[in-house]
């Protein structure tokens, strides 16, 4: 009988043993599911972590360098944890000039939301399942600007208006994560940025937009590595560069536009539009196919920065994204441009990857950015602000806009800053959605909305309702400073 009676009880642990087994392997698949779904990390769904931004560099993305080896990485803050993903249906709401608003929350919707999260059906579960569910469904799946008053019904009532992005758009108006982030960014220092301009205070000057036009035409100069430069003429691959800097060798053009890989393109139906110009610049791993209708199929020059080059993810190597047109790539150096300095230690291994391409596609136009460029920009941006801006490169939206302000006499800007269709969806071919794609973590990018729409030439109409900025180009600017007259005119 005891023997029976230990069989029954075997067997019947084994059964509930296999149910569990079988439960936890269903429920974990669902789980997996539901964070690519989402995008949030699995781990982090679990554990609570905070998700990663997809709006700052991964320095741990980057696979094994082909006859390099591992590529050693060091700590660096590009490793510093960013915002949680956004809520898709929620549109960012601090755009429009009279939206100054401060972090005051209600507190009855504190304790409704403390008594939501507290139901007793929430204690059944264990403790990792309630973190998953707050991590997809609840407040850490929102994203950073849904900690602002007003949120939904606030902008919408406002967005009928017509009212566009603020110029003054501060750090202060940001949700606690996400401005959070930008001020350990200030405070961070990897490449050795010393301001040297009147830039960062509250009493700084304040240009008007045909100001900043003469000032970027003036202080920025748009540069490409040559084969002259230094540690670059001694390279046995120097030949490989162009002879000539990118703008004595492309344009004039006439009309040129610049497309951002905004999620707001989606159903833009901006096609037709962005192909009638001369000249098209796209960014990055952005497609065409598949989206004509929103965003065109012509693409004249195609931007990108060095993570994107070194990730087998984007295939840069053989993917037919990349080998047609001009491609001019960039990666972040030291604020001083020291070219021996960033030759012998990139972000990401651009020279290695340039000269493998190159190989592949003798004949196609690559230029690499001089790092000089990219930190002028920055002086400009960061002499315009009343507050410290991140001690980081500008996005590639700014550098590509002012690429083609170099060469182009009129310059349209798609969906640089949001129009009536602004979402959080990151990119229009994704589907991930993070409000710092939109506002900065990494990149000074909310400062350089603030420029781009303070050098803006066009109406607020036209940025609402089409997401386009019109730029003039700086050869057709008159900086000469008339009696009476503001430069630029």
């Amino acid at each position: 009988m005891d023997r029976v009676s230990l069989l029954w009880r075997l067997r019947r642990r084994a059964r509930r043993g296999a149910f569990c087994m079988g439960f936890f392997c269903v429920s974990m698949a669902l789980l997996y599911a539901l964070c690519a779904e989402n995008s949030v990390p699995v781990t982090d769904a679990i554990f609570g972590v905070r998700a990663r931004t997809r709006a700052q560099p991964r320095t741990h993305s980057v696979v094994k360098v082909l006859r390099g080896g591992a590529k050693p990485l060091y700590a660096d803050p590009q490793k510093l944890p960013g915002v949680i993903p956004g809520n898709p249906n929620r549109p960012i709401p601090v755009l429009s000039s009279p939206n100054h608003t401060q972090e005051v929350r209600d507190p009855a919707s504190k304790k409704k939301t403390r008594a939501r999260e507290s139901g007793f059906f929430a204690w059944l579960l264990p403790r990792p399942f309630r973190r998953a569910l707050e991590t997809l469904f609840g407040a850490r799946r929102r994203g950073e600007l849904s900690e602002v008053v007003g949120e939904t019904d606030f902008f919408r009532s406002r967005s009928s208006k017509g009212e566009v992005w603020d110029e003054e758009m501060s750090s202060s108006m940001l949700g606690s994560r996400l401005r959070k982030v930008v001020q350990n960014y200030q405070a961070m220092n990897k490449y050795g940025v010393e301001n040297t301009g009147p830039g960062g205070v509250a009493s700084r000057p304040k240009l008007s937009g045909p100001e900043l036009l003469c000032r970027l035409k003036s202080q920025v100069q748009v540069l490409t590595l040559t084969p002259d430069l230094q540690p670059f003429a001694s390279l046995s691959w120097s030949s490989q560069l162009p002879v000539e800097s990118v703008t004595s060798e492309l344009g004039p053009y006439k009309r040129c536009a610049v497309v951002s890989s905004a999620g707001s393109l989606r159903n833009a139906g901006l096609g037709k539009e962005i192909d009638s110009h001369d000249a098209v610049l796209r960014f990055n791993a952005a497609p065409t196919s598949g989206y004509e209708k929103d965003v065109g199929s012509k693409t004249t020059i195609r931007l990108i920065n060095s993570q994107v080059m070194a990730s087998d993810d984007h295939r840069f190597l053989s993917s037919s994204l990349y080998s047609s047109g001009v491609l001019v790539g960039w990666d972040p150096a030291p604020f001083s441009a020291n070219l021996s300095q960033w030759y012998n230690k990139t972000d990401y291994p651009i020279f290695a990857q340039y000269q493998r391409y190159r190989r592949l596609h003798p004949l196609q136009p690559f230029y690499i950015i001089h790092p000089r460029f990219e930190w002028q920009l920055w002086q400009q941006i960061q002499d315009s602000m009343a507050e410290p801006i991140q001690k980081n490169p500008p996005s590639s939206g700014l550098l590509g806009t002012v690429l083609m302000m170099s060469l182009c006499d009129v310059v349209h800007v798609y969906e640089f800053l949001p129009s009536r269709r602004k979402t959080e969806l990151c990119h229009y071919y994704q589907r991930f959605y993070d409000a710092a794609c939109t506002l900065g973590a990494y990149h000074p990018l909310l400062y350089e909305k603030n420029l781009v729409k303070r050098m803006n030439q066009g109406t607020d109409r036209d940025i609402h309702t089409h997401g386009r900025v019109t730029l003039p180009g700086f050869g057709s600017l008159n900086c000469t400073r008339a009696p009476g007259q503001s430069p630029g005119h």
